[in-house]
């Protein structure tokens, strides 16, 4: 008798057991080949590792509609919702993304235009992954995010986990998941142009109406009370940037190098030009 409700805690541990077997696969093949020389294994490592993802996605989800973490845990797709166009799908997502990411990082490390369209699959597919476990929390189905695009349900034999009694752990693996997405997202945001995108839309409120930019309206004046307008402290090594402000080089440069479109905090005059201040 098949089961339909299957706890949320379970699904989890079904998708860390599958990363679980591939670390396994990866570390057994990397062990084989040990006495291998690295500069010919290291370029074909993308190859092998789809080999790997390959065999597994054969022998499991291909042939018996569920994946090896799952099959320990008795639970399968349904069959009724796995044709065989959804398996292309899977195994593209899956896998061959996978696969076509890192041969680009291998082989076109110096091509800036490859990395930054890499860079933006990977924020798309995690903020994917973001949406889709919020709605897992919520729902209790589709623990991924290809789950929830092709709509694969899991179902289950039996009730796999009948004495499990403190569902505290289910609350701790679920938070520890959430924490550990939002920790990746923050990691990917850029602060400095995220602060700058959001003092320009405040910028049109009310406060900030009669603010406006002091450009080259009057030359800046350095004296003993002078304080840099990004630390608040005594401007070391001072320089300019067009305004009448006047800021520690560092600071300037940091912020000019983490955003191109940096604006001073005081005058929000955005200077193109960063110059060393000389006393008249």
């Amino acid at each position: 008798m098949s089961v339909n409700y299957i706890p949320r805690v379970t699904q989890l541990d079904a998708v860390q057991l599958d990363s679980q077997v591939e670390e396994l696969f990866k570390e057994l093949v990397f062990v084989a080949t040990k006495y291998i020389e690295p500069r010919y294994l290291q370029p074909l490592l993308p190859e092998i590792e789809l080999l790997i993802r390959t065999w597994i996605f054969k022998y499991s989800v291909y042939d018996k509609k569920s994946t090896f973490g799952q099959q320990m845990l008795s639970l399968s797709y349904k069959s009724d919702h796995f044709s065989q166009s959804k398996l292309y799908w899977y195994y593209g997502y899956t896998i061959g993304l996978k696969y076509l990411k890192d041969r680009a990082i291998y082989s076109f490390t110096s091509n800036t235009k490859v990395q930054n369209i890499v860079s933006k699959l990977e924020t798309f597919q995690l903020m994917g992954d973001i949406f889709s476990f919020c709605r897992f929390i919520q729902t209790g189905k589709y623990p991924m995010f290809i789950d929830l695009l092709l709509g694969l349900r899991l179902t289950a034999e039996k009730l796999t986990r009948e004495d499990l009694t403190d569902f505290s752990w289910t609350r701790e693996l679920l938070w520890h998941n959430l924490i550990e997405l939002i920790g990746t997202t923050i990691a990917i945001i850029n602060i400095f142009g995220l602060r700058r995108k959001l003092t320009s839309v405040l910028k049109y409120a009310w406060w900030r109406k009669h603010v406006k930019s002091n450009a080259a309206s009057t030359a800046p004046v350095m004296s003993l009370q002078t304080v840099c307008v990004c630390c608040n402290n005594k401007p070391v090594l001072p320089h300019t940037m067009g305004c009448n402000h006047i800021f520690c080089y560092y600071c300037i440069v940091a912020n000019k190098i983490a955003d191109e479109e940096f604006a001073c905090p005081k005058c929000y005059y955005n200077g193109k030009e960063v110059n060393k201040y000389i006393m008249p």
